[in-house]
């Protein structure tokens, strides 16, 4: 079996899957991300023409390309079949992972590129640099990326899920520290730094215990991109419903008590259990954890208000995914509660956790504004209002 054409079967069938529902979504976002893009082009030369050496531009720089450098996944396609027909080949699967780690370089460094033709004008203004600069960096940068995605590979593969923490919290440190250090301190001294430091790094990589392939890891990572890349493309276009797997979150059970033992209320005990244990929860956390430090950490006052209301479509568009989970079951048709009951409960749950978002994404909002404080409480009201019409219609 020719396992590099098996990925290559599975890319293209993978892609076959989402091409129809991908075409909507191209023709929603279009119009958008054309007037998102002239607009950030408008304040980015904005910026560029107002930041001066005294700004701290590299400790910003090097957190816009830890993304790229440090993130990023690798698509193995691996499915739960799997188990039973290549696990007896996992010693020549080899091919098969290289393929993927190959193709998950070249899409990622992509990105790279992408980010550092971002940081580039403010380097190149600031530092004086040659235009032969920008394509050196960029190799480190690549080689640099290849270096993080043999730890991020590594680090799926580890047994232990302290240890798996760790390593991944030691990459993104790493990537951060080097980036800094190549923009800081200069390209003979930060070049040396990042070698010697990924030398170590990569080194170290061998001494924590790991499997050969952590198929059921890898397996579950496949679904859980899956469902959030139809997550996505649910903002534009009906998708079908996937499988999820529900998390055990501790202090659920002490929640959904203090909802009324009532017929009336009985979807909105499932609806918030279902919230609580599924992807949701962690995507409106960290929505409310950025949302916050972004929005305190802006100082201009008409980008901290669009940084607000930003964060308030996301996380309206992230909740409305809530209606697709347990679309028909069986005792659905066996208690005698009507479908409107469902709908308004679904309605409420996603509300509520909304207005949440909207209440904290306000604190560092009108606490940070030095215009009167009056006008900050009244986006939020606004927001809150225009949330409630919008999960209701929705």
């Amino acid at each position: 079996m020719d396992k590099e054409a098996l990925y290559e079967q599975r890319q293209a069938g993978f892609l076959k899957e989402i091409r129809p529902y991908l075409h909507y979504a191209l023709q929603g976002m279009t119009m958008t991300a054309v007037i998102t893009f002239f607009a950030l082009s408008i304040g980015y030369k904005y910026f560029l023409q107002w930041v001066t050496p005294d700004f701290p531009w590299k400790p910003l720089a090097a957190l816009v390309l830890l993304p790229f450098l440090a993130g990023g996944r690798i698509r193995t396609y691996l499915q739960e079949a799997d188990l039973i027909f290549l696990l007896p080949l996992e010693k020549s699967m080899e091919r098969y992972i290289q393929t993927a780690q190959r193709k998950a370089l070249i899409v990622q460094g992509a990105g790279v590129a992408a980010a550092w033709l971002l940081v580039w004008p403010v380097y190149a203004k600031l530092t004086g640099a040659a235009a032969w600069t920008f394509f050196l960096l960029l190799v480190i940068w690549v080689v640099f990326k290849a270096v993080l995605l043999y730890g991020r590979w590594t680090d799926l593969q580890l047994q232990e899920e302290r240890t798996r923490l760790a390593w991944t919290l030691l990459r993104w440190a790493w990537g951060y520290c080097a980036a800094y250090a190549l923009l800081a301190f200069g390209l003979g001294t930060g070049l040396l730094l990042l070698a010697a430091g990924s030398i170590v790094y990569v080194a170290a990589l061998r001494r924590p215990r790991r499997y050969t392939i952590y198929w059921l890891r890898l397996i579950e990572l496949e679904q859980r991109h899956r469902a959030s890349l139809y997550r996505v493309l649910n903002w534009f276009v009906d998708v079908p419903p996937l499988r999820v797997k529900a998390r055990n979150v501790r202090g659920i059970t002490a929640i959904s008590h203090r909802l009324p033992f009532q017929r009336s209320y009985s979807y909105h005990y499932l609806y918030s259990l279902v919230f609580f244990r599924s992807e949701l929860f962690g995507i409106a956390l960290r929505l409310l954890i950025i949302g916050s430090l972004l929005i305190a950490s802006v100082s201009n006052e008409w980008a901290k208000l669009g940084a607000y209301l930003v964060f308030a479509l996301v996380g309206a568009l992230q909740l409305a995914d809530l209606k697709r989970y347990y679309p028909e079951l069986v005792w659905h048709r066996i208690y005698p509660l009507p479908h409107e009951l469902k709908k308004r409960a679904v309605s409420t749950v996603r509300f509520l956790v909304h207005a949440v978002l909207l209440i904290v994404w306000a604190v560092p909002l009108i606490w940070t504004l030095s215009l009167h404080t009056l006008w900050g409480a009244m986006l939020a009201v606004g927001a809150a209002a225009v949330s409630f019409l919008y999960h209701r219609k929705k």
